[in-house]
């Protein structure tokens, strides 16, 4: 799966972190990566696998994206042992979802077509 986040787009301010805060040590930022990249990938298979580029960089899909990730990578981050997905995430998740089975036609004989971002 692609990723299309970096720390500095959000995780680090939903953590409470400035970007370059002096609190972060190279180890805090190592596992902000991870849980990110995590975040990430749970987010796209939730909303489908085949998702491609364009699906995701449609600017209206990116914003909740974006925050579903972030919301899921920072209740990771924060409760490590313990963290379940937030209701929130949830339900962003759901409206994408949404949107990407939209992207989508499906033919007489069950297969999908493709019809591209909903921009």
């Amino acid at each position: 799966m692609t990723t299309y986040l970096k720390i500095d787009d959000g995780l680090k301010r939903s953590l409470g972190y400035l970007p370059d805060d002096d609190a972060l040590d190279s180890s805090d930022e190592e596992r902000m990566e991870a849980t990110l990249k995590g975040a990430e990938n749970y987010v796209q298979g939730a909303i489908g696998e085949d998702a491609d580029d364009s699906f995701y960089k449609t600017e209206s899909v990116f914003e909740l994206y974006k925050l579903a990730v972030n919301a899921i990578a920072a209740n990771w981050f924060l409760h490590p042992t313990s963290a379940v997905s937030s209701t929130t995430a949830k339900q962003i998740i759901g409206q994408l979802r949404g949107a990407y089975d939209e992207t989508k036609v499906v033919n007489d004989d069950g297969t999908t077509t493709d019809m591209g971002p909903t921009e």
